[in-house]
């Protein structure tokens, strides 16, 4: 299908059943195939809601994102009868084609995040670490300043390219770009993922000023931080709010420092400065706790992080716990390696296939027994439903499929794998 779907797809009833003609005009008006919608899903297109689009490359399987941004798989389904689209012209039936098959609708989870930090890559610049390291100007505290007429090193992010590029909604599109610590320059429209590094910098100096000037961590608003920040360290307003919005939770415009996330975000920076290897829990504890910002405290009780708490804990879906040959009898025994033998080994779900068989090969190369509860976390964003039930569910049915379950002392199964 073609990139610009989004903006030309046109729907058209042909029957009482939930059944539509889509046709796209990038070139092929008169090309139709059939959409057999969920009455849901009609009961929106008849409502006349403009926000139906259908969204994928060429070489995607098409996605229909409906009215409330859920996505749908477009699958193709044969019949065994055709079917003549007919339509009336001056009082005369006209054949506009036949058709053999129909596009039938599959609740879907589009990989969202892989996407976005693919088109984010796209900008040359790379990551955004201060206006001092922009030296064309095209990011600067001046919101009079735009390049979209100069741009001549390289293509610039736009909201059109997620349209294009990313099976999804806006809003979910956001929630994935809030999370990735981008942000998009107010001036010049550009999309930019913010330097690691540099958003820890940021965040340490909200937290900082927070101190001096007494600002309350549950309500910090955007323009007051701004204000506070701009005159001496240069940050975009634009920057302060990526940095809250990934940190801190938001209701009506004001933020709530979370200390969980900007836990986990220091957990993915000291596992991605060692590569593959497995930490010891205690030596990563002290790494974690090292750069921790002081005002900040989780309240988990890290110090009891044997195995068993490890799939739970706030690198739950960062690493899995494993342990030294000699302890693996006590990995799967009612009370799990204890945290002074536990090791944690990082696992990237941005790097893990989007397959489920082929997710599963690496998982169980990765580690030879697993629980569903120690996989879940690296799962769950394959499942078309955020329900923890039907999550499960899901999860349980992949790992009869794909594993061999025997029971372990504490009670749960136990899967090494079955895939050749």
């Amino acid at each position: 299908m073609s990139d610009s779907a989004a903006e030309t797809t046109v729907f058209e009833h042909v029957g009482n059943d939930g059944l539509y003609a889509v046709s796209g005009s990038d070139g092929y008006p008169e090309e139709y195939r059939l959409l057999e919608l969920t009455p849901e899903i009609a009961a929106q297109l008849d409502a006349g809601d403009t926000t139906l689009v259908v969204r994928g490359r060429d070489t995607d399987t098409a996605v229909l994102i409906d009215a409330n941004e859920q996505a749908h798989a477009m699958h193709t389904a044969h019949t065994s009868n055709s079917m003549y689209l007919l339509t009336q012209d001056s009082g005369q039936l006209v054949l506009r084609t036949k058709l053999h098959q129909v596009f039938d609708l599959q609740p879907t989870r589009p990989q969202i995040r892989a996407r976005v930090l693919e088109v984010l890559q796209w900008d040359t610049r790379g990551a955004f670490r201060g206006t001092e390291f922009e030296h064309d100007g095209s990011v600067t505290n001046d919101d009079s300043v735009t390049n979209d007429d100069s741009v001549t090193d390289g293509v610039r992010v736009t909201d059109t390219a997620f349209d294009q590029h990313v099976q999804a909604g806006r809003t979910h599109v956001r929630r994935v770009l809030d999370d990735v610590l981008a942000f998009r320059h107010n001036a010049s429209g550009h999309w930019r993922v913010l330097d690691a590094g540099y958003a820890s910098d940021v965040l340490r100096v909200i937290l900082a000023t927070h101190v001096e000037r007494d600002w309350p961590l549950d309500a910090l608003h955007v323009d007051t931080v701004y204000s506070a920040l701009h005159a001496e360290s240069h940050i975009l307003r634009e920057v302060v709010d990526a940095v809250l919005r990934r940190f801190a939770t938001e209701q009506m415009g004001v933020f709530a420092m979370d200390t969980r996330r900007v836990c986990v975000f220091l957990a993915e920076q000291i596992f991605a400065s060692a590569g593959s290897r497995a930490w010891p829990v205690p030596e990563f504890l002290r790494a974690l706790r090292a750069t921790m910002p002081p005002q900040l405290s989780l309240h988990e009780d890290m110090s009891e992080w044997g195995s068993r708490s490890i799939s739970t804990s706030v690198v739950g879906k960062l690493a899995v716990a494993t342990c030294a040959p000699a302890d693996e009898h006590l990995l799967h025994s009612p009370n799990g390696v204890p945290a002074s033998l536990t090791l944690l080994l990082p696992l990237d779900n941005n790097t893990l296939p989007q397959d489920v068989r082929a997710r599963m090969r690496e998982l169980f190369a990765a580690k030879s027994k697993w629980t569903a509860r120690e996989m879940r976390p690296f799962l769950e964003d394959l499942v078309a439903d955020d329900n923890p039930s039907v999550v499960a569910k899901a999860v349980d049915s992949w790992l009869l499929k794909f594993g061999r379950g025997v029971r372990g002392s504490n009670g749960e199964s136990v899967y090494t794998s079955r895939i050749n």
